[in-house]
Parts: structure tokens; sequence; C-alpha cells
């Protein structure tokens, strides 16, 4: 039985492509543009310069933070205000107004029916044609759990969007990249905004570092530079099953951390 499994593995190993790569994805134009930020930064952190292109191109670009930013607790008080005021300045940079802030609680986030509620009528009044959410394979617990929760109100949306999970605290198996090399002082720029947390963490060079790394998937597409990666969602029962074996993968790595 053994032997029989693993000549069923080798073959299916045979079949593979040599090396598939992350393809580019040209920016949308003249479009409209949904992102959701678990909190003020992942959104630039995420795609700060593939909104800055996407302005670039034209396109209204709607800014959704879910949590208030405030912390799982120890922060000083005043904190949701300066999370806010850094945020709208982040995203000046980039060239979005148009933000929103509905305040669920940082570090604690649960999925509620008023919660998806409020997501589709998001969705309804903008009609967005590009989606992008936070990886469910994030490290953080309220990435995972707010992805979860807007994959689940997009596939029942009775709308066209392509969707994209974005990148965080962990890396994505990529399926596009966008190459981000004109804007990438402007989102170097943009993440700087955010003194409050740039105090505690020196995520801008981690994310200028990981732009780097993606640009080297450009080169493959005859292209050079920086870039940031998504995985497009399909709205249909195999990707289904595919998001959820990512949320398993993700159970298991932190049963693994915390050995």
């Amino acid at each position: 039985m053994k032997r029989f499994i693993n000549k069923w593995w080798r073959g299916r190993i045979a079949k593979l492509d040599l090396c598939p790569l992350p393809k580019a994805l040209a920016p949308l134009e003249n479009g409209r543009v949904l992102i959701f930020a678990p909190h003020q930064d992942d959104e630039t952190i995420g795609c700060g310069g593939t909104l800055a292109l996407l302005r670039k191109n034209g396109c209204e670009v709607k800014a959704v933070f879910v949590t208030d930013g405030g912390g799982a607790g120890g922060l000083p008080e005043g904190t949701v205000a300066i999370r806010k005021k850094e945020a709208a300045a982040a995203l000046a940079v980039l060239g979005v107004d148009d933000l929103v802030f509905l305040d669920e609680p940082d570090g604690s986030f649960r999925n509620t029916l008023g919660f998806e509620q409020k997501i589709m009528a998001i969705l309804d009044q903008f009609q967005p044609d590009w989606l992008f959410m936070p990886s469910v394979l994030d490290y953080h617990r309220d990435h995972v759990a707010i992805g979860q929760a807007l994959y689940a109100c997009w596939r029942r949306w009775q709308g066209t969007a392509r969707a994209f999970f974005y990148e965080i605290w962990s890396p994505l198996p990529a399926t596009w990249v966008v190459d981000i090399s004109s804007v990438a002082e402007l989102k170097r720029s943009a993440l700087s905004r955010y003194e409050l947390p740039l105090a505690h963490c020196d995520y801008l060079s981690a994310s200028m570092g990981l732009a780097a790394y993606r640009g080297l998937y450009l080169s493959c597409n005859g292209q050079s530079g920086l870039a940031e990666a998504f995985v497009e969602a399909e709205n249909n029962g195999i990707w289904s099953g595919i998001s959820e074996r990512m949320l398993a993968l993700r159970i298991y790595f932190e049963k693994l951390l915390k050995r």
C-alpha cells in the first residue's frame, strides 16, 4: 500500500510544471476599487503601491478600516484617534480620500450577522470592480477572521467584482504580482505616516524588502523592479475548498509555533 501511494505521488509530481510563477497583473483603469483593512496600516503594507497605481489610472478607491486600531490593550489613551489621523495622512499620499471606519474591536474581532450586513451594504452601494481582502493565511488572528468574513460576503454578493487576497504579516502563494516600481516612493512615504506603530516595529523596511523580493517575479514577465503580490479568489465550489484548506493550514502553523 505504501509503495502504491508513493508511486501515485511521484506520478502527480511528474505532471507539475517545472516552475509556475505569478503573472504580472495590469492595474484596472477607470474602475471602482474597494479595499478592506483590518487595521490602520495594513492597506499600505499589503497594497499601497497598487492603490497608488489604481488612482493614477483614474480609479475610484474606497478604503474600509474594520477595527478601531486601539490595540489589544496597553496602548495610551487617544490611540484610536491618532491611528485614524495617520491613516488619513497615509492614504492622502496614495491619492485616496474615501475612508470608512467600522470601529470593530481591535484584537478581538468576531464575525457577526450585523457585521456581514454592513459589508453587504457597502458592496451594494459601492459596486466595486476590484475588491482587496486580507489574507486568511496571515499570522494575525484579526486578519484571518476578517478575511474569512469578507470572502463569505463576497461569495454571497450578486456583483461581479474580482477579489484578491493581499499579504501583510506572512507571504502568500501568489497568483499575481503588480509592478509598483514607479510608485515605490509613494508607498514608502505613505508607510512613514504611521509613526505610532513604526515606533514599535520597523515594518517599513520589511514591507519594502518584501516588495523587492516579489520584484523577482517581474523578470519572468519581462520586467524588473518592486512588486506587490496577490492571490485571486474564485467564486466557485473548488475555490471554497481551497479557502478552507488555507484556514486549516493557518491553524496548523499556530499549533507548530506554540510547541
